[in-house]
């Protein structure tokens, strides 16, 4: 990591136009409680603000903002009910002031709708991510993690591009990977994403509730869910529809561990990010009663769901023994949010001051934060917009690399600087 680290240190030149207030986090096991005495300001001046764009567009709750990297620009929508959405943009200004004029010409249209196997309900169940195929420009190859019933179950397909029709896929080309039982409503995790070094897929599952990890599934390698999965998509094996990579760490045991699991211990983490910079995996875990939690995500590391709640003991919850379990990189306190949400770090041109930084927020109380790791420690995390409460609940960018966020209320909005108009 650490090289890695000092790579990206040459890359960014370390013009840091942030300035951030050193902040150490707490990895003791002795007490329960809420630390929140380590939390930054709650209501600090904030630089920048959410515009909201292609505002005549509907949409339903947005779990996911995809772009294809295939140079086209479009955004790909991602919709709890079940639907996936293109908007094709309008105009090749890369500018936010040409935002208006992408609007005026931008179009919409279906992607790819599978209500018709999707289970969805107000609570959690539903379509949650997509990811495309790293060589999608020529196999039109994407992935998505949805939930279907009869019975519950997380469902990893691979779908493909219509032949006619850049903008449309066949909902009859899906491939099934991989499904997994979901024993309860709540903490199914939902992200999928490509690594950009090693092309494998990577996908979250929560511990599947209920309340309180009593399922104990988080620590049991025997199933996956409370895991991050790592999956070759490309090189199928075994009487499956994907590989196991060589050095997932559990790969080729003989002890009942499944050898997809990458990590473990997890109780929700809804949302992951690759850094582009130095290839860090970011996960962004939800607590349970006192403590968010943003995690590195690396090979065979067990993250303590439910021994621990972020830096604190939870199951006990005083004088727990956190031997062998991987700290967050930072948490927070429920003085500050309820329901992390993780993130992007901006690799952007329009935002010279946000380089390099780690972009998450709070979904119930709409708190954006800025976050700084040196391969080592974090740096305290400076709040820069306050947003709608229970209203953000996804990062993406656009093919310029530019944040977007999507909303449970059906609203797609462009990160700007507030003097930007």
């Amino acid at each position: 990591m650490l090289n890695r680290f000092l790579s990206y240190v040459n890359t960014r030149g370390i013009s840091f136009l942030l300035m951030l207030t050193l902040g150490i986090v707490s990895t003791s096991c002795d007490s329960g409680g809420d630390s929140s005495e380590t939390d930054p300001d709650p209501d600090p001046q904030v630089e920048f603000s959410f515009q909201r764009v292609f505002p005549d567009f509907t949409f339903g709750r947005i779990l996911d903002i995809q772009n294809a990297g295939d140079g086209s620009n479009r955004l790909f929508v991602v919709q709890q009910h079940g639907v996936i959405d293109v908007i094709n943009p309008g105009a090749t200004a890369n500018s936010v002031q040409a935002t208006q004029s992408r609007e005026e010409l931008a179009t919409e249209s279906v992607f790819l709708d599978i209500t018709d196997r999707v289970k969805f309900d107000e609570l959690e169940f539903g379509l949650y991510a997509m990811a495309f195929h790293p060589d999608f420009e020529n196999n039109g190859f994407f992935y998505v993690h949805y939930v279907a019933d009869n019975p519950d179950r997380s469902v990893l397909s691979r779908f493909s591009v219509s032949d006619n029709d850049p903008d449309t896929a066949d909902p009859d080309s899906e491939l099934i990977l991989l499904e997994i039982l979901q024993p309860h409503q709540f903490h199914n995790g939902g992200q999928v994403v490509f690594g950009p070094e090693d092309g494998y897929l990577y996908m979250t599952l929560g511990d599947g509730g209920p309340p309180g990890g009593a399922g104990g599934t988080s620590q049991d390698l025997t199933n996956l869910l409370g895991s991050v999965i790592r999956i070759d998509v490309d090189n199928p094996e075994n009487g499956l529809n994907y590989g196991i990579p060589a050095d997932n760490p559990f790969a080729g045991n003989s002890s009942g561990i499944r050898e997809e699991i990458f990590a473990y211990g997890l109780r929700n983490p809804f949302k992951l990010a690759f850094d582009p910079f130095t290839g860090i995996l970011w996960a962004g875990d939800v607590g349970e009663s006192s403590r968010e939690e943003l995690d590195i995500v690396e090979p065979g590391m067990n993250y303590g769901w439910p021994i621990m709640e972020g830096s604190l003991c939870f199951d006990p919850p005083q004088n727990c023994d956190g031997t062998g379990l991987e700290p967050p990189v930072l948490d927070y306190g429920r003085n500050l949010g309820r329901s992390v949400i993780a993130g992007l770090v901006y690799n952007g041109s329009e935002l010279p001051e946000l380089m390099g930084f780690f972009i998450y927020a709070d979904f119930v109380s709409g708190r954006v934060w800025t976050l700084d790791f040196n391969g080592d420690q974090a740096t305290q995390n400076k709040q820069i917009i306050l947003f709608d409460e229970e209203s953000l609940v996804t990062f993406g960018v656009d093919g310029d690399k530019e944040p977007y966020i999507g909303t449970f209320g059906g609203e797609i909005y462009r990160l700007i600087k507030d003097n930007i108009q």
